[in-house]
C-alpha cells in the first residue's frame, strides 16, 4: 500500500497536459524571436542605419528635423515613441500633408509657415510591433471599419491615393506599408532622397548631393529592422481591465485582438474625434478631426498623451475624446472614482 498513493499520483501527472509555456518578456526594443540569422543580420544592419546620424556631406537636408531616426525614436529604447515634436502642414496635392521642417544646413534659409496655414506638431509614434500589423489582411480591416455599433461609431478605411489601397501607418493612417512609412519618414524629417519615396516632390533636393541619397538596400535594411521590432509584451491578465476597457464602448475603435499576433488595441481606421482633434488638415480620406486608432500596446512606457503630447495626465487624454468617443468618454466619466482609478491603473499595464 505504501507505494500505491505515489503510482496514482504519478498516473494523474502522466494525464495532465503540462502547461503552456507562458510568452517570453522582452525587453522593449528587443527584435522578434523567431527571425532567421538572415533575418536577424538584416535586422541588425538596420538597426545601425537606423541610429546613424547622417551628415551634410552624406545628403541632410537641405531642410531637416534631426540628423537621425534614432533621435526621434528612442523611448523607451531605439524603435520607440518620442517627445521630439515636428511641423506639418497642409500642402493640399492629391489629399497629402507635407512637412515643415525646423532645420537648414549651411546656405538654406530657414522655412517659416505662411500666416493663417494649418499647423500640427505630433510626437513621433512608437514602432514596436509594425511588422505584425502590416501582415493584417486588408480586406479584414476595411471590413471592421465599417461596423455600426450602438454609440454611432463608423471609422472609415484611410486610402492612399496614389497606391488605392488602405493605408495604416501614420497619425493618420497616411501610408500603405512600412517601406512607405520609412521612406517618407527618411525624406521629410531627415531630407534624404531615396528611391522608395513615391512623392515626385521628394524625389530630388537641392543640397548638391547626389540623388538619391540612401540607397535602396540601406532603406531595406531599415524597414527590416523596423519590421523585426518585437511588439510590447502582453500585460499580467485582468479580467476586470478587459471587461471595463469593452463595457465602456473603448473597444469599439481599441480593438484588443487587432489581428493574428497583434493584440495591439487599434482598429487602424479613421474615426471623427471631435473639436479638440480638430488639426485642419486634410490627408486623402481624412478631415481635420479624423484620426488613425492609436495603438495602445506599450502605454505603460509613454509619460505624453494624444498625438500631440498635449498632456501627461490619461484621464485627460480620455476626457478630450469627442466626436464618435464621446459616449465611451461620458461613461468613463461616470464610473465610480475607484472603479475609474482601477481603470487607468490598468490602462497603464499595456
Amino acid at each position: 500500500m505504501k507505494y500505491l498513493l505515489p503510482l496514482l499520483l504519478a498516473l494523474v501527472a502522466c494525464k495532465t497536459p503540462p502547461p503552456a509555456p507562458a510568452s517570453p518578456v522582452l525587453p522593449p526594443g528587443s527584435l522578434l524571436p523567431d527571425l532567421t540569422a538572415e533575418q536577424r543580420t538584416l535586422a541588425e544592419r538596420g538597426k545601425a542605419l537606423f541610429g546613424k546620424r547622417y551628415t551634410v556631406a552624406e545628403g541632410l537636408g537641405p531642410y531637416f528635423n534631426h540628423p537621425a531616426c534614432g533621435d526621434c525614436h528612442d523611448k523607451p529604447a531605439s524603435g520607440g515613441h518620442g517627445d521630439l515634436q515636428h511641423v506639418a502642414r497642409n500642402t493640399v496635392v492629391d489629399g497629402d500633408v507635407g512637412g515643415v521642417q525646423f532645420n537648414a544646413i549651411p546656405g538654406f534659409a530657414p522655412l517659416t509657415v505662411k500666416p493663417g496655414a494649418a499647423v500640427t506638431l505630433p510626437t513621433p509614434p512608437p514602432l514596436y510591433g509594425l511588422g505584425l500589423l502590416e501582415a493584417i489582411d486588408e480586406a479584414m480591416l476595411e471590413k471592421s471599419c465599417g461596423n455600426h455599433p450602438p454609440d454611432g461609431v463608423h471609422g472609415i478605411a484611410n486610402v492612399n491615393a496614389g497606391v488605392k489601397r488602405m493605408s495604416r501607418f501614420g497619425l493618420k493612417g497616411h501610408a500603405v506599408t512600412v517601406r512607405d512609412f520609412a521612406a517618407n519618414a527618411l525624406n521629410l524629417e531627415m531630407g534624404m532622397t531615396n528611391p522608395y519615396e513615391r512623392d515626385a516632390r521628394l524625389a530630388k533636393d537641392a543640397d548638391g548631393v547626389p540623388d538619391p541619397e540612401v540607397p535602396a538596400a540601406d532603406v531595406d535594411a531599415i524597414v527590416a529592422y523596423v519590421k523585426a521590432l518585437a511588439p510590447p509584451s502582453p500585460p499580467p491578465p485582468d479580467a476586470k481591465g478587459e471587461q471595463t476597457f469593452a463595457t465602456l464602448g473603448c473597444a469599439h475603435c481599441h480593438r484588443p485582438e487587432t489581428g493574428p499576433q497583434a493584440r495591439a488595441y487599434t482598429d487602424l481606421c479613421l474615426h471623427d474625434m471631435g473639436p479638440e482633434f480638430d488639426n485642419k488638415m486634410q490627408d486623402f480620406k481624412a478631415t481635420g478631426t479624423m484620426w488613425r486608432t492609436r495603438p495602445l500596446w506599450g502605454l505603460r512606457w509613454r509619460d505624453l498623451y494624444l498625438h500631440d503630447g498635449r498632456t501627461q495626465d490619461l484621464a485627460t487624454a480620455i476626457r478630450v475624446h469627442g466626436g464618435e468617443a464621446t459616449a465611451a468618454r461620458d461613461r468613463f466619466d461616470k464610473l465610480p472614482q475607484a472603479e475609474r482609478d482601477a481603470f487607468l491603473a490598468w490602462l497603464r499595464t499595456l
